[in-house]
């Protein structure tokens, strides 16, 4: 099965993470085209692993930085890292 990671992107320290996936019940297609309307219109999430645009990230050594969200990234589930 394939699921989408939410990737984003830290502006301080520039290190990119994951912070949330699909499950992998609806269409990929549909659900990223369903969270970019969403997000674009700027209304309140409908799901828990809905995506927003900028996210806070702990840069570690007490520094924050500004996280922007960069897009959705197929992981295949049956393949190795």
């Amino acid at each position: 099965m394939k699921r989408l990671d939410a990737i984003y992107k830290c502006r301080l320290c520039g290190k990119e993470y994951v912070e949330c996936s699909t499950s992998g019940e609806k269409s990929n297609q549909r659900f990223v085209m369903d969270m970019m309307y969403r997000a674009v219109s700027q209304k309140k999430p409908e799901e828990v692993m809905e995506p927003t645009l900028y996210e806070c990230h702990s840069c570690g050594g007490g520094s924050y930085g500004v996280a922007d969200f960069l897009g959705f990234k197929v992981k295949d589930e049956g393949a190795t890292e």
